[in-house]
């Protein structure tokens, strides 16, 4: 394996940004006007295994036919470097996108803070971390799930991007993460046990933002958040 394993890293926790990091590599491997020759091809093909598993994962969608890799190695070479670099102009143009408007959202809500001296919630580093991981984790399942229709799905993975794209160690309000929590309960009277998997991560990032909150409002250590107690009228996310 020749891609860095920073790049496989970064690919856990960013999936758009890891498949462009992981382009960028190989077309700098790669020696332009030269000849193919095997090392290229397994690089190629090391590229483009990686790429495809997360667009099958759900992870990464973009708009190219996938290329043939039954023929020579010089038609095979040039099918994968075809397909790894229009996925690549796609890519970086998201992410370019995504970039943006995280730095917007970062701008908006540091401004918010400091100019208006408003109110914020201050998340830890691991919390932060665990987010990302959950954000990630759900992307994965919610695309994998076979009982929830497809604007359902849609509905849920717009939610996702946009709360991947506002969460900062600052917030201004912690909406994005109690809509999702009312998602989950309307996803468990529709789907039953099978959600559960997609349910438990949601309660988890709703119990990271209570716990944000708890601490910003000074409540007493350990109160339960009203949507996740255990009281005697069960709740859909429980």
């Amino acid at each position: 394996m020749r891609i860095p394993q920073e790049i496989l890293d970064q690919t856990i926790d960013d999936p758009l940004a890891g498949a462009v990091a992981a382009c960028s590599f190989i077309f700098e491997i790669l020696q332009s006007g030269s000849e193919w020759d095997e090392n290229d091809e397994e690089l190629l093909l090391e590229g483009y295994a990686l790429v495809s598993s997360q667009i099958a994962a759900g992870r990464i969608a973009v708009d190219v036919n996938p290329p043939l890799v039954n023929g020579t190695l010089a038609a095979t070479c040039s099918q994968l470097h075809s397909f790894l670099t229009e996925t690549h102009e796609q890519l970086d143009a998201k992410f370019r996108h995504q970039t943006n408007q995280r730095k917007i959202e970062q701008y908006r809500n540091h401004f918010s803070i400091t100019l208006n001296n408003a109110f914020s919630y201050e998340f830890t580093d691991g919390d932060l971390k665990r987010i990302r991981a959950l954000i990630n984790e759900l992307r994965e399942l919610i695309t994998e799930n076979t009982e929830l229709d497809e604007d359902h799905k849609l509905r849920l993975l717009k939610r996702l991007e946009k709360m991947q794209a506002e969460i900062h160690k600052k917030v201004s309000d912690l909406n994005a993460f109690y809509g999702l929590a009312v998602e989950a309960s309307v996803m468990f009277k529709k789907v039953g046990e099978n959600a559960k998997p997609i349910v438990d991560r949601i309660k988890e990032l709703t119990g990271i933002s209570w716990n944000t909150q708890a601490r910003a409002e000074n409540l007493p250590s350990g109160t339960e958040p009203p949507m996740l107690e255990n009281d005697s009228t069960p709740t859909a996310i429980e």
